[in-house]
């Protein structure tokens, strides 16, 4: 009996505790959650971490603190406990939809910064389940796949019907790109995938006639194949339809016309292209070059200084013009040496500005395809 009344009396008096504890928390007014969120409203995030474990040890019963405490761990750079958070959130049973899709997008944040591309892609679908509209998840999908070079798969996605916004002239991208990944892994025998390369070609070219993509890696094939003329009239549509990449072809398309017997007929076509632009730096340059070889030293320095002026911040004009202008030969080379070094040593992005040493059909920042040009 004295036992009961000891329990009694416990229960009665934690009952009170309680009571009181939580009156007071509510007139306090005390929160470490909404104090979290301020943090984070005011970029603290090591106040808001403190707070946001807190939370989580106060109550389970909420998600978001959860997804914002694994995005913090994230950014911190423990990657795999916020994986952990987040993994452990999937499990829950009342999920609501809404709910669903940010775990899987807090995820898959998560295994992009893991270097884990297959597996975000797994959670982007799961999102997909959710909602089969979401653009969000299928622009991503396209973005991972992008970034794998899996061109075949970029294709599917952007093909699909939920996928709204098309652009005829990046699916002839993908078309050839996925052509030139076959092509760049060609052995000699590959016969059957040498016809699936030019299938894919074709179509790209069907999606969209004028894809400087399409036209430029049917032009490589077609040299790569040794039917010289098919590339010459390939390298030709570029010179007449993106006269502004030709940086991206004068030395294959020099050397078609070289091994074809044709070279006498460049310079008449690279001046017709620079008087109808004298903007375009590329084949002002390749002119003067070619005029360099001709040894008709006159006619390059005037080329030289058009470029020049043209474009008076631009270092590499005004080099080449100076060697030629030099009477010592060690001093020309030296000069030579600088010229090699500076030219297409960056291209920048016109879309966004973003620059790479390497160039690329393909912007890895904004995702704007045939957007770089060499920075002058």
């Amino acid at each position: 009996m004295t036992f009961m009344i000891i329990i009694i009396v416990a229960l009665i008096a934690l009952v009170i505790y309680l009571y009181f504890y939580r009156r007071k928390e509510k007139i306090s007014g005390y929160n470490p959650y909404l104090d979290a969120l301020t943090a984070l409203l005011d970029n603290n995030e090591e106040l808001a971490f403190k707070k946001l474990k807190e939370t989580v040890s106060r109550t389970s019963d909420l998600i978001d603190p959860y997804i914002r405490l694994g995005n913090l761990y994230r950014k911190m750079g423990d990657i795999t406990r916020a994986i952990q958070i987040h993994q452990s959130l999937t499990v829950r049973p009342t999920l609501k939809k809404g709910e669903e899709k940010r775990i899987y997008y807090a995820l898959v944040q998560d295994l992009l910064q893991a270097h884990r591309p297959l597996k975000a892609i797994s959670f982007l679908k799961e999102i997909l389940k959710i909602d089969k509209n979401d653009p969000t998840a299928l622009r991503m999908i396209l973005q991972i796949y992008e970034d794998m070079e899996s061109f075949k798969d970029c294709i599917t996605i952007y093909e699909d019907k939920n996928f709204k916004e098309k652009d005829q002239n990046r699916l002839a991208f993908y078309y050839a790109s996925y052509a030139n990944k076959i092509l760049e892994g060609l052995s000699e025998d590959g016969k059957e995938s040498e016809k699936e390369v030019l299938n894919l070609l074709r179509r790209a070219l069907k999606i969209a006639s004028d894809s400087l993509t399409a036209l430029y890696y049917t032009a490589r094939y077609f040299e790569k194949k040794g039917d010289l003329k098919k590339a010459q009239e390939y390298y030709l549509k570029i010179m007449e339809t993106h006269p502004d990449f030709a940086f991206m072809i004068i030395p294959g398309f020099e050397k078609v016309y070289f091994e074809l017997g044709e070279f006498g007929n460049i310079i008449p076509l690279y001046e017709k292209l620079y008087n109808k632009n004298p903007k375009n730096f590329s084949v002002g340059f390749a002119l003067a070059k070619l005029y360099e070889k001709k040894n008709d030293i006159d006619t390059a320095k005037e080329i030289y200084r058009k470029v020049a002026d043209t474009y008076p911040h631009s270092i590499l004009p005004k080099l080449s013009l100076l060697r030629l202008m030099v009477d010592d030969e060690s001093t020309r080379e030296k000069i030579y040496d600088i010229e090699k070094l500076i030219a297409g040593n960056q291209f920048i992005c016109k879309n966004c500005g973003n620059k790479v040493k390497k160039f690329t059909l393909l912007c890895p920042i904004c995702r704007a395809i045939e957007s770089y040009s060499p920075l002058l």
